[in-house]
């Protein structure tokens, strides 16, 4: 087996649960996935699939929209409904307007603080292990980017957000962010993933109907599609065949012209389409095999 499930988690169990279940069906055929959601999360989640497993630094890389709903006046240290849930004091009612007048602060390149309940690891430890456990977590800022961001509803104290951003963005810190420059605070109460790349939530499968190898089989996308952002050339099976013997591709003798100055890297694909290798430039027009796919060749 080799691709990826877009798959459509359900609030409650967590990423990896998820990715245990399909693993029991598919042993000894690898599995992992791309973009953790938190258990309170649904929607998109991209499960890799044999070795596909070696492209997820790339996919990490594709944009990401979600739909977030927001409580104002609230706050927990968890930024959700994970942990207490506690009222703010003398916390400001912003109104619909306030909202939209802030919107542009929060677009392009921001500096954002994760949430203490996270996975992010600080001196080796997950940060939400260090909380749970009593401890002082101090998260570092990092930049994310955000794309897009528009209201879709606000109805005090509950608002909802779309938002189109990098990988790394936290949305639940996103709203708490936005909340706090108005003089309030929040949390997130529901959070669905819309779309990762081009792989949008309408096309997941559920997760009760991977109810075996062959329906897991069926449901597999070709990773071609987690890919667009490199040039894509396609190779005979000569071509094909010296990759993956490790030798270098020459596009001047094959007379294959791309527009590759904007990457390190191409993929190979065979005239069926399946993905046969990433190349990364050796040279001006020469170009060698980065990682190979064999595994697709029984």
């Amino acid at each position: 087996m080799f691709g990826i499930l877009n798959l459509f988690k359900p609030a409650g169990p967590t990423s990896r649960d998820c990715v245990n279940q399909i693993q029991r069906l598919i042993r000894p055929t690898k599995v992992g996935h791309a973009g953790t959601l938190d258990p309170i999360a649904e929607g998109v989640l991209l499960v890799v699939v044999g070795q596909a497993a070696r492209l997820v630094d790339w996919i990490h890389l594709l944009p990401k929209v979600y739909r977030g709903t927001f409580e104002m006046g609230k706050t927990s240290l968890s930024v959700d409904t994970e942990s207490d849930v506690t009222d703010v004091p003398d916390a400001k009612i912003p109104n619909r307007r306030d909202l939209e007048a802030i919107l542009p602060e929060f677009l392009g390149s921001i500096s954002q603080v994760p949430p203490i309940y996270s996975a992010v690891r600080i001196d080796g430890k997950r940060a939400y292990e260090s909380a749970r456990a009593g401890e002082t977590v101090d998260m570092p800022a990092r930049q994310v980017q955000i794309h897009r961001l528009s209201i879709v509803e606000f109805d005090f104290p509950r608002w909802v957000l779309d938002i189109e951003c990098s990988t790394g963005t936290y949305i639940r810190s996103l709203g708490r962010d936005m909340a706090r420059r108005l003089g309030t605070d929040a949390i997130m109460t529901k959070l669905l993933r819309s779309s990762i790349g081009d792989m949008p939530s309408n096309q997941s499968v559920k997760l009760d109907e991977l109810d075996s190898r062959t329906a897991i089989e069926s449901n597999l996308c070709n990773p071609v599609r987690c890919l667009t952002q490199f040039p894509q050339i396609v190779l005979d099976e000569v071509e094909i065949k010296r990759l993956h013997q490790g030798k270098l591709l020459d596009l001047k003798s094959l007379a294959i012209t791309i527009d590759a100055s904007p990457t390190e890297y191409i993929m190979a694909v065979d005239q069926s389409g399946k993905l046969q290798s990433i190349l990364s430039r050796y040279d001006e027009q020469s170009w060698r095999p980065y990682r190979n796919f064999l595994e697709i060749h029984p």
